[in-house]
């Protein structure tokens, strides 16, 4: 199968306006040099899963998405701090609801899992990065027991005065062409929740 052929993904919780606002103006510190700025059309969200997908599979893909979305309510996300990493992120506690709808989305893209991804199957992505090994071992390293999802906000932001719990309502689930350092600009589809 050629490379060509396949496309990273990632299935994610899309932020309401006013959580989005916040991670913009927290994004707005960030290091340009070394991550993307959400002024340039980047999405900030919280990742249900990653994988591949076969091209010709992702019309298939996007009619089970919606059914499976469309059973769920929208889920209640606790954000609980701003941590620091490689990225900056948002901290979220993992309730069932979301661990549950985290399920359902992974086991959809597990079944049309394309294998092992490359640099090439990445949107905007010039090089390979530690990003392609983070999506290859998605299923072992962050997936089903071990997923602990986050808000990436950049890289080198400076911490801002914020009165944690943050609690809110993602307002869809979309899927993207995962990009570069895992962001969401390629907007594939975009679902609501019952």
């Amino acid at each position: 199968m050629q490379n060509q052929e396949k496309i990273s993904i990632d299935v994610v919780l899309l932020l309401p306006e006013n959580i989005n606002k916040i991670c913009k103006e927290l994004n707005k510190e960030s290091d340009k040099k070394d991550y993307v700025s959400f002024e340039d059309g980047y999405n900030p969200h919280l990742t249900l899963g990653m994988g591949s997908i076969l091209i010709k599979d992702i019309d298939n893909f996007k009619n089970e998405l919606k059914i499976i979305v469309g059973k769920f309510e929208s889920p209640e996300v606790k954000i609980t701090s701003l941590g620091a990493g490689k990225y900056n992120h948002f901290s979220l506690e993992v309730s069932d609801e979301l661990k549950n709808i985290h399920t359902y989305v992974f086991d959809l893209i597990q079944k049309y899992n394309a294998g092992i991804v490359a640099k090439e199957n990445f949107y905007e992505m010039k090089e390979h990065g530690s990003l392609v090994d983070w999506v290859n071992n998605f299923k072992m390293n962050s997936a089903y027991e071990n997923y602990h999802p986050h808000i990436t906000l950049g890289i080198g932001i400076k911490e801002m005065l914020l009165a944690f719990p943050i609690i809110f309502k993602p307002k869809s689930v979309g899927f993207f062409h995962l990009g570069v350092h895992g962001t969401c600009k390629k907007l594939l589809g975009n679902f609501d929740f019952k």
